[in-house]
């Protein structure tokens, strides 16, 4: 039976050289990092307590990565931060492809607490031994495990993994991860127990929890991932989070009133979504959107005039606004065969996602810091203190 996952991540056709990111660390409330639930709305919601659990990621290129273990005795393996859907997807030892080999893979007959699934029961009522998971930019086909899998002393036993056994092979083969730990809705999940971070025992608060994506080498900037509140330092001064009702129960996605490119409308919606996606590398929108973009701007610009670039503005629920510049939606080549004075848009057309849906990607996540509240299916935006630097 296939499942499509349609958004989880795009072909990273675009990357950031030389980005070399923070170790990965996971630990308890730091004294440097404060640690809180978020003004009024959050402080309804749950306590304020010290037991958040801090994950700073690397950034590798366009990808956000942290280490996990898996199995007994460990097995380490780097894992993609997604958002955009909910599994743990691990490469295999049972997969031989070329693009599978090259990655750090899960082998289970070396784990003394793999247990291989035959036969479950998916999420749809079916039973299944095995699955075919479509994305944007390739297909993977995974059968299933239960382990022990830990992101540093934060174990959860009996895991719920989908391991590949065949997978894309001129897509995946330029992947800088070993899989994919999915933040996304439990509703979207293979099964009902798949989410790593719904298991997690730790504290009932994990299934909550914020993303800062930084694109910054500064320590002091690293990216987090923070399970059960959020960092305090990575708001800018005199903001305060704008929260949103998740309009999906198998995606995290919200409202989308208009999008314009400095005064000029863009998008021709009637109810367009927004879907917050930290595995996809751009900002995505339907075809027509994209037609009128590059109308405007062709396929690059020349660096020197980005300052002029006007402002790319998404209006969600109540109008509220939240902007990019054009700095902060156009990178800088850093292909040698081009000059290094051209600048291409972060900002991709995907005929897959139809006509009402917009992908907000890296781009977005990079300039400002998002709450994601399962239990209240809320979204909370504010801008971050990195956008507030720049």
């Amino acid at each position: 039976m296939s499942f499509k996952y349609l958004l989880l991540f795009q072909l990273i056709l675009l990357c950031v050289a030389n980005n070399q990111g923070k170790s990965v660390k996971l630990s308890k409330k730091q004294a440097h990092h404060k640690h809180h639930k978020s003004q009024k709305f959050l402080d309804s919601i749950m306590d304020v307590n010290d037991d958040s659990i801090e994950l700073l990621l690397q950034k590798h290129e366009n990808f956000y990565l942290a280490e996990m273990t898996v199995g007994t005795p460990d097995q380490k393996l780097t894992v993609l931060i997604d958002t955009g859907s909910p599994n743990l997807l691990l490469t295999s030892s049972l997969c031989q492809q070329n693009s599978c080999i090259q990655h750090g893979s899960y082998n289970p007959s070396l784990s003394t607490t793999s247990y291989y699934i035959e036969a479950i029961k998916l999420a749809n009522g079916e039973v299944g031994n095995e699955i075919d998971i479509q994305f944007a930019s390739g297909s993977v086909v995974g059968v299933f495990f239960e382990d022990r899998v830990c992101l540093n002393q934060y174990c959860v036993n009996n895991q719920f993994i989908v391991g590949i056994v065949e997978q894309t092979e001129d897509i995946f083969s330029q992947m800088k991860f070993d899989g994919i730990l999915g933040l996304g809705r439990i509703k979207e999940a293979v099964v009902k127990n798949a989410s790593y971070i719904h298991n997690l025992e730790y504290d009932n608060d994990t299934r909550n929890f914020s993303l800062y994506l930084s694109n910054s080498d500064d320590d002091d900037m690293s990216s987090e991932l923070v399970l059960g509140g959020i960092s305090q330092h990575l708001i800018a001064p005199g903001e305060e989070f704008k929260f949103f009702d998740v309009t999906s129960d198998n995606l995290w996605t919200i409202n989308i009133k208009a999008v314009f490119l400095g005064d000029e409308r863009i998008d021709d919606c009637n109810n367009c979504q927004g879907l917050i996606d930290s595995g996809t590398s751009f900002i995505s929108f339907p075809v027509y959107a994209m037609e009128k973009f590059y109308q405007k701007f062709g396929i690059y610009q020349l660096c020197s005039n980005i300052d002029s670039f006007p402002d790319l503005t998404f209006v969600l629920d109540r109008g509220i606004k939240f902007t990019l510049t054009g700095s902060q939606y156009f990178k800088r080549n850093t292909h040698a065969l081009f000059s290094k004075d051209i600048c291409i848009p972060y900002i991709k057309n995907n005929p897959i996602i139809g006509d009402e849906l917009i992908v907000l990607g890296q781009p977005f996540l990079i300039h400002h810091y998002v709450w994601f509240d399962e239990d209240q299916s809320k979204i909370g935006i504010v801008k971050s203190k990195q956008q507030s630097h720049q």
